[in-house]
């Protein structure tokens, strides 16, 4: 990922079974595509009776546009039980996995709202084997940092309680990608 990069995150929240959203998120991303962004959704593994998703867009800094809803931070697909939660548009910190992981990693999200989190604490953590870390681009940005953690699937648990001792007013969740949109 270059440096002059902007990833734009949004949440999902709804009921609908995980192949009927991909294939309506889907056709709602079409109006995405562009040669010059790469967009990812990823779904939260290990909850039941609710699907949660990522999607991740990244843009070229000079090109940077938020694309889904536009103005409020929660709305909803059109016609659909779908929440959308805007995030907000991030900036790289630290950008250590550009390239697809082992089979047996696991990708664990955490995201923060408070400014003055300590970000060494997460760089300290001994078993992860690769940390990205974006930090909010515009002060209207939903959380202040969103961080990535790609982990064995056997030490995933172990690093969410490690993470959840220090920090208990953050979002954090195990996903795995579901989607790659290639135009």
């Amino acid at each position: 990922m270059k440096e002059d990069t902007i990833v734009q995150f949004e949440c999902f929240e709804t009921t609908i079974e995980p192949d009927e959203f991909v294939l309506r998120w889907e056709h709602y991303a079409k109006r995405l595509a562009s040669k010059d962004i790469e967009v990812t959704l990823q779904q939260q593994t290990g909850i039941k009776n609710r699907f949660k998703y990522v999607s991740q867009h990244k843009w070229p800094q000079d090109n940077f546009r938020f694309v889904f809803m536009k103005g409020r931070y929660s709305e909803n697909f059109p016609e659909c039980n779908v929440k959308v939660i805007q995030a907000g548009g991030y900036a790289p910190v630290q950008i250590e996995c550009i390239h697809d992981t082992d089979a047996d990693d696991v990708k664990i999200m955490l995201f923060t709202s408070r400014a003055e989190t300590d970000i060494s604490f997460y760089k300290q953590l001994s078993s992860y084997r690769y940390l990205n870390i974006y930090q909010a681009y515009y002060e209207s940005s939903l959380y202040a940092y969103i961080l990535e953690f790609f982990v064995e699937q056997i030490h995933a648990r172990e690093l969410i309680r490690q993470i959840k001792t220090q920090t208990a007013d953050t979002e954090i969740g195990m996903y795995k990608e579901c989607l790659v949109l290639d135009e």
